[in-house]
């Protein structure tokens, strides 16, 4: 199911860590890869599930760079505009705040998928500039909107979960 679902353009096209016609073993094997990251404490991806069936994804890997998770999410065309991208994604987010202990995260969206970027700024996310990023679903390099979430008084308090 995964397979076919990260097949469709519309996610590949919006997701740059996913290729075009990615095959079933394929699929298996960045899943094991990520899930030996996730064991290391470097990364996380959790499933979205509606009575069963699979409809998105969130998660994000840490940065060799700068040492902050890079967040990301998709969720399957038959359910954007139903909030799913949003409820998931804070989740997630909520995982990495509460049991990583992640006070700063980045993201980032393509131009032409806005609707991505209204998501992230839902979730407390701002820009923090613009650059070129490979994409392989594209497979080209393309325009990207680089958003920063900071982990102020505002945003911090949304996640944070009651431990009383």
């Amino acid at each position: 199911v995964l397979t076919r679902l990260i097949n469709d353009p519309r996610i590949y096209r919006n997701v740059g860590r996913i290729p075009p016609a990615q095959t079933v073993e394929e699929t298996r094997r960045i899943q094991a890869e990520r899930a030996a990251a996730n064991a290391a404490g470097k990364s996380a991806g959790f499933c979205a599930y509606l009575d069963g069936d699979l409809v998105g994804m969130a998660g994000g890997g840490e940065s060799a760079d700068t040492g902050l998770v890079d967040f990301g999410y998709w969720v399957a065309p038959d359910h954007w505009g139903k909030g799913f991208a949003t409820e998931t994604a804070a989740a997630v987010m909520r995982w990495f705040v509460n049991i990583q202990g992640r006070r700063e995260m980045t993201a980032g969206y393509f131009p032409d998928n806005p609707g991505s970027g209204r998501v992230l700024e839902k979730l407390g996310f701002r820009k923090s500039g613009e650059s070129r990023y490979f994409c392989l679903g594209r497979e080209m390099e393309v325009d990207c909107i680089d958003m920063y979430w900071p982990a102020s008084a505002d945003t911090l308090n949304a996640y944070l979960e009651d431990t009383q």
